[in-house]
């Protein structure tokens, strides 16, 4: 490969600002918390649980082998927003606010605003981490292998594949990463909400708190796909308001945990 194929510094640099806000922080985000006795650990880790055996184990294995299926590719090319509605959305939904009831159920002393939060970080964070935090460890991997000895790479990929990759890394800008790190700060209070309206629906028998979780998320996963046409820019922003609502809701949510005070008897 010539010089001019190399991966820019520039490129480098946004991947490793990627992998930074969306690998380093979280983590050191979680530290902090839990040294400070912010967050709960028990309620954190059935969170990340959550989030890892509703995606990583069940859902994105079965969409994989799903993929595989003729009719099911054919219903993915020819109806592709009715997919992102039935399969990016209420499949999403469905087995990722399921696995929130079951957490829930699982952790009967752990049910506090303060476990509500930590659980949510936990499944909210576990997504950060391994759809984003590793696909920038991969990208930063393969950039630095490209401009340490891109010849081995070359004829292990071949060349057309090689042209590709390194296409994709150097598409990598500071901008994409900015977005990319707003749609994460989203995701991550919509899950921190949904937490708190799966945990009012388990401890309070509401079957219709779960309903409107599995909703939002929903809507939350297709507004992505609809809006994207019109700019990624007007697309994150307009997830980022409804993030930030869902954080007004998850503070107004305290009152669903806490005991109220039962005022003193007039003397």
């Amino acid at each position: 490969m010539s010089a001019v194929s190399l991966v820019s510094s520039s490129a480098i640099g946004a991947i490793a600002g990627g992998l930074f806000f969306l690998g380093v922080i979280p983590i050191l985000l979680l530290i902090v918390l839990g040294i400070r006795r912010k967050i709960s650990g028990a309620a954190l880790a059935v969170g990340f649980a959550s989030f890892f055996f509703s995606q990583i184990v069940l859902r994105i294995p079965l969409l994989s082998a799903l993929s595989a299926v003729p009719a099911f590719a054919s219903f993915a090319s020819g109806h592709p927003y009715l997919y992102a509605l039935v399969v990016g959305g209420l499949s999403a939904g469905l087995f990722e606010e399921t696995a929130r009831v079951i957490g829930a159920l699982c952790l009967k002393k752990h049910r506090s605003y303060r476990d509500v939060v930590s659980f949510g970080l936990g499944h909210g964070i576990c997504e950060v981490l391994s759809v984003a935090g590793l696909s920038y460890i991969s990208l930063l991997s393969v950039a630095l292998a490209l401009n340490t000895d891109p010849a081995v790479l070359s004829s292990a990929l071949g060349e057309e594949q090689m042209t590709l990759i390194l296409q994709q890394v150097q598409s990598i800008t500071p901008v994409i990463v900015f977005w990319a790190v707003i749609e994460r700060v989203s995701a991550v209070l919509l899950h921190m909400f949904n937490t708190a309206l799966v945990f009012r629906a388990v401890t309070q028998k509401k079957t219709l708190f779960y309903v409107l979780a599995v909703a939002l998320h929903t809507v939350f996963n297709f507004a992505a796909v609809l809006l994207l046409p019109l700019g990624v820019a007007v697309c994150e922003l307009v997830l980022l308001a409804g993030g930030l609502a869902c954080g007004w809701g998850l503070l107004r949510a305290r009152s669903w945990f806490e005991p109220k005070e039962v005022p003193a008897a007039a003397e």
